[in-house]
């Protein structure tokens, strides 16, 4: 595979998500806050994820008949029995983004639902200038909506909308993005990313990462919609960095509901590692344990973790989770597939 310079690898290495710093912030080591809660052995987490595929991944790049380096599992929507991933795979971070649909009954077996993307960064209008698929939901008339962000390492990330009539399309983009970046001092005045919705039983919750300043993660922020078109953010964060493992940082909210209530799965500072928040109303969390549920010591293969998605379904939780490297002498991600029981 040909090497790329230095600086496209350093926005790569973030993609999947945060602007482009420096070398130093390529550095996979766990941070000083990892170190020192390895250190504590802190209680760990209820859910036991496992990896049943092991080195195979659930969706590669090569099924997706786009040839690019990375691929992401963008958003699972589980509808009436069937499983759509609109994936964004790409090379550059940030730039153009495409976006595939597969479909699987089970999880476990994907298939290429259309020849061609149902979607690319062009057809996004707020693409800044990629854009990337994050979430997605089925509305009570019918109506298919993926949430998507754009996509900057200069201007602060904006949250957006696609409808459509069903899977396959055509989808139609907001010409404006419904959430954008509070005012300077609030906690999402330097943008807003990686939104994950749910449906609630009065219509939509939405979480997402509000960034305060900086260039990376922030606090989990909260916004509720009653169709899941017009949105509107709580006044609080639904979660900020506690445990010593977050870095202070908390990255890549991942929800879903379960016949309990509501489970996320999230990032730290290090985003390899992965915790668990429990909710009886989508409103106050509750960690699960004070280590992380995933770490690198568990990927079924060695590398990096960036974004990911999440079902419930059957008793069990499914994350779906990009892995790989990216450096000079290899650049290449693929989507794997962790279960884990509900309790």
């Amino acid at each position: 595979m040909r090497p790329r310079p230095w600086i496209a690898i350093v926005v790569l290495l973030t993609a999947c998500g945060l602007p482009a710093t420096s070398p130093s912030s390529m550095n996979p080591e766990p941070s000083v806050a990892a170190s020192s809660s390895q250190a504590a052995e802190p209680t760990g987490s209820t859910l036991l994820f496992e990896w049943p595929d092991g080195e195979e991944p659930s969706v590669s790049r090569e099924m997706t008949g786009i040839e690019r380096d990375f691929i992401n599992p963008g958003a699972v929507i589980d509808h009436e029995g069937t499983l759509h991933m609109f994936a964004n795979v790409f090379s550059d971070w940030p730039g153009d983004v495409q976006v595939p649909h597969l479909t699987s009954t089970d999880g476990v077996t994907w298939m290429l639902a259309a020849d061609e993307p149902i979607m690319t960064s062009s057809d996004v209008p707020f693409a800044s200038p990629g854009h990337d698929v994050s979430t997605g939901f089925v509305t009570s008339d019918g109506t298919w909506v993926l949430v998507l962000q754009s996509v900057s390492s200069t201007e602060p990330w904006e949250i957006g909308l696609a409808t459509a009539p069903g899977p396959d399309g055509p989808w139609t983009v907001t010409p404006e993005p419904v959430l954008t970046a509070g005012e300077a001092g609030s906690s999402d005045a330097a943008g807003l990313a990686w939104p994950s919705v749910v449906a609630t039983d009065d219509g939509f919750a939405m979480y997402y990462v509000a960034r305060a300043g900086g260039p990376r993660g922030g606090t989990i922020a909260m916004a509720t919609s009653p169709d899941g078109l017009t949105w509107t953010k709580a006044d609080e964060p639904v979660l900020v960095a506690e445990a010593d493992w977050e870095g202070l940082i908390l990255d890549r909210p991942r929800v879903a509901r379960t016949p309990d209530g509501f489970v996320m799965v999230y990032a730290g500072g290090t985003l390899t590692d992965r915790g668990v928040a429990w909710s009886d109303d989508g409103v106050t969390w509750t960690r699960d344990g004070e280590a992380p549920a995933i770490t690198a010591d568990d990927f079924p293969i060695t590398g990096q973790a960036w974004d990911a998605a999440l079902i419930s379904r059957d008793g069990e939780l499914t994350y779906y989770l990009e892995i790989g490297v990216a450096s000079a002498s290899a650049s290449r991600t693929e989507v794997y597939r962790a279960t884990a029981h509900l309790p």
